[in-house]
């Protein structure tokens, strides 16, 4: 490409380009400073020369020489900014005519270039001048590239700059650590532990230091355990971007140190007291050794964060016992938006229902449930539990995965590709949910034979076409053995949440198996003559569902997707409002593709949070499952499943209670107080009701029954006050126009600190170890559900009063006919 045409190029998206407010990050790269090898490195050729003019330092390509910046991750809708001096001399192509001297920035959408703009490109002697860009990004990432494709000649480059302009205000005044300690921005922690109880280090470890970072600031370094902490920035709803350049050398916990406890960046939340109260990895993998300096990002939605969320701060650390070094360098805290208000009053409130004859299809969302490995099915309390929600909670889909490792029913393999199978061990696990309980399934395909394995963690196989036709084994195996009828009701999914260390291949591997997978069922559909629900990705995350859809459109495969699924956790930690966002966002990806408009959508994985917290044991837990399915039900999704079934039943737990995600204990399936909430949403029946509650955090879901008779589950979950038991008046409003002024039945059942709820008892028993007390006799009768008559109620203008003092964060059902 023309050298004018690049600058003309560039000049027009300069100037149509709106300029967002906030620097997100900058990176002034002085090539007479050694650290530059830190952020560019060679990706052919040898190393370029440091060539010095003056106060000016240049990189000087000679022929067939190329370096470039590690891909650094950004916001889409983000404006990136380069800018830098460059000269050549007459340069003789490598080839094709373009081949000369090049400046490339290469947008990426996950680890994939998308496409890329060439800032400069020639062959021509050209003196030293100034070049500058402004770049929208709509994928999530770049890269910029520069050097000589070509025979002969020298290409220089010098003072380049590289920033990221996103909309906002960014209110961390000192990324690169130019003031000191505990005096403007940054405070060291002297001792103590932190959320997890471990440990915050010292502050002999940390300190400031010059050239450890390309950029003309100060750079943070810790060596040994210590935590450095920003200022606590005020939050009130609005969006988060939050990024910083960090490296690692050397890091290694200690033996007995928790598997995550290395070093990193985080993002910490605190409540209007200042109590820790959750937190966001901005280094989003935390592992030992050493990492190069990486530039790292998380976004969080207006509203993303619980409104309990009055104030963030960022930590930067190496866990206290963890042995190494880490740099930080460029932090930024941009906040978007304006915050929003929101209608909330716990002193009282008011919840109108009805009029009956308003009331639509009560969609049943609350009948799956994620048990996560089939393995798990064998125990006689995952047996237990799965019966219990059956008959009780009204479980219709029953989501588990791993079916090649574990189970393992690849046998052989010989060289021509032909395998041996033993599925015995398979259907031990399933037989039970599908034959003895008749429970549908959600089967998760992934992971990947022995046989097959490219490496050892199991993840990326050999050969695409063979681990397809290991998938097409098992679901034909399952047709044969539970019938079509009853396969054609299962929802398949591929791979749980590849986007996570849950997958350790590339996005592209990651695509290429879910082509696989798709032509694996419909193989299964012509063969068997039988019409599959098959489904996306399971909780795929950055801009992967996307992605694996496009890899599917390419196939030709992308009408075969027939529903989408997605993971959400928020309540205890990130917002309610993250239902909304996350299924909003998976119709918005599905929206392109013609057969993905209007696909169901299920939530596979839900609960208040994906770390442990004591809300799970409580009856906060229970508020959070009415309020989490009502939204849900709102935004019209076919079905929620929470996680998970019980407690993780493998751990080796001290007590029958243990924060962990179940709605049941992990030895002997006791109900948590979560499982009788979903108990009385499936007493609901007939038609729904409408609901209006006067604020939050007050709501219900309501029903009324062919028989006449309405029932009014009640939750007071508060994000707000987030595990608070105050008692708050409530009154509920029944639209009881052309009904009798009389009641034949009127009664309440409680789930609250005194009512429905085992952990109270396991509370007042001392929180015995399970060696002290295996017996659960008595948690389990604090368990039951117990009626009440309903002590006051009234007519009133064609209205049933009825009013009640109710506990926050608390259930109440009520039934009246």
């Amino acid at each position: 490409m023309k050298l004018f045409t690049l600058v003309f190029a560039a000049l027009a998206a300069l100037l149509s380009v709106p300029a967002p407010a906030a620097e997100l990050m900058k990176l002034d790269i002085d090539f007479g400073h050694p650290a530059w090898r830190g952020v560019v490195t060679p990706l052919w050729g040898g190393l370029p020369e440091v060539e010095r003019n003056g106060n000016t330092a240049a990189l000087a390509f000679g022929p067939g020489s190329f370096c470039g910046t590690p891909l650094i991750p950004c916001p889409p809708g983000s404006v990136v900014e380069i800018a830098f001096d460059a000269s050549a001399t007459a340069i003789a192509p490598g080839g094709e005519a373009w081949r000369t001297a090049a400046v490339q920035l290469g947008l990426f959408d996950g680890t994939a270039e998308q496409s890329h703009l060439d800032l400069f490109n020639t062959g021509r002697a050209t003196p030293f001048r100034r070049y500058e860009s402004r770049t929208p990004v709509s994928g999530n990432g770049f890269r910029l590239c520069f050097g000589n494709y070509g025979r002969s000649g020298t290409f220089r480059i010098a003072n380049l700059s590289i920033r990221i302009m996103v909309p906002g205000r960014n209110v961390e005044r000192d990324g690169s650590f130019s003031g000191m300690f505990g005096i403007n921005d940054w405070f060291v922690q002297k001792g103590g532990v932190d959320w997890d109880g471990l440990g915050l280090g010292s502050f002999e470890h940390a300190k400031v230091v010059k050239n450890a970072f390309p950029g003309a600031g100060s750079t943070l370094e810790l060596d040994g355990g210590a935590t450095v902490v920003s200022r606590q920035f005020p939050y009130n709803g609005e969006g988060l971007v939050v990024g910083g350049w960090f490296r690692q050398a050397g890091i290694a916990r200690p033996e007995d140190g928790r598997p995550w406890a290395h070093a990193g960046i985080q993002l910490v939340f605190f409540d209007r007291d200042d109590n820790v109260i959750g937190h966001d990895d901005v280094t989003r993998q935390l592992l030992p050794g050493d990492r190069p300096w990486g530039y790292h990002v998380i976004e969080i939605s207006p509203g993303g964060l619980s409104p309990k969320v009055k104030s963030v701060a960022l930590y930067l650390r190496i866990w206290g016992g963890t042995a190494g070094k880490a740099w930080f360098d460029e932090l930024a805290v941009v906040k978007q938006g304006e915050g929003q208000a929101r209608n909330y009053d716990s002193s009282k409130g008011v919840i109108a229902v009805g009029p009956a004859g308003e009331a639509a299809e009560l969609v049943r969302v609350w009948n799956g449930v994620d048990l996560s490995y089939c393995s798990q099915i064998d125990l006689p309390q995952v047996r237990t539990a799965l019966r219990r929600l059956k008959e009780e909670g009204g479980l219709e889909y029953l989501r588990t995965r791993e079916f090649f490792n574990g189970p393992f029913p690849v046998k052989s393999i010989d060289a021509a590709g032909n395998m041996t199978y033993d599925f015995s061990t398979v259907d031990k696990y399933l037989d039970y949910p599908v034959k003895e309980l008749g429970l549908k399934l959600v089967p998760t395909i992934e992971t990947v034979p022995p046989q097959l394995r490219r490496d050892s963690d199991g993840h990326v196989p050999k050969d695409f076409a063979l681990w397809g036709r290991a998938v097409k084994a098992l679901v034909r195996h399952w047709i044969g053995r539970y019938g079509r009828e009853e396969v054609s009701q299962w929802v398949f999914e591929c791979w749980n949440e590849p986007g996570s260390d849950f997958f350790r291949g590339t996005d592209e591997e990651f695509c290429r198996l879910f082509v696989a997978y798709l032509e694996a069922l419909t193989g299964v559909e012509k063969e068997c003559g039988i019409k599959l629900r098959i489904g996306t990705p399971s909780g795929a995350m950055n801009n992967l569902l996307s992605r694996a859809m496009e890899a599917a459109r390419r196939a030709g495969l992308d009408g075969a997707v027939t529903d989408a699924s997605t993971h959400i956790y928020g309540g205890f930690a990130g917002a309610m409002e993250l239902y909304r966002i996350g299924i909003e966002d998976v119709r918005k990806r599905m929206e392109p593709f013609p057969a993905g408009r209007g696909v169901p959508v299920h939530v596979t994985e839900f609960n208040g949070s994906a770390m442990g917290s004591r809300h799970f044991d409580t009856q906060t837990g229970a508020a959070f499952v009415v309020k989490a399915n009502r939204l849900m039900a709102d935004e019209g999704v076919l079905r929620t499943y929470f996680y998970c079934a019980i407690d993780h039943p493998y751990l080796n737990l001290e007590h029958h209670y243990s924060t962990d995600l179940g709605y049941m204990t992990h030895y002997d399936a006791v109900p948590k107080p979560s499982f009788n909430a979903l108990v009385l949403l499936n007493r609901l029946e007939g038609k729904r009701l409408p609901v209006k509650a006067s604020s939050e955090p007050f709501d219900a879901m309501a029903a009324v029954a062919g028989d006449g008779t309405m029932r009014i589950v009640v939750t007071t979950f508060s994000e707000e006050e987030l595990g608070a038991a105050k008692p708050v008046p409530v009154t509920l409003e029944i639209d009881w126009a052309g009904r009798p002024e009389k009641l034949g039945r009127a009664e309440l059942v409680r789930i609250d600190s005194a009512h429905a709820n085992s952990y109270a008892a396991f509370e007042k028993a001392g929180k015995p170890s399970y060696r002290e007390n295996p017996d659960t006799a008595a948690y389990r009768e604090a368990a039951k559900l117990v009626p009440e008559a309903l002590q006051a109620y009234r007519f009133e203008n064609g209205k049933l009063i009825i009013p009640l003092v109710l506990e926050l964060n608390s259930v109440a059902a009520v039934t009246v006919k």
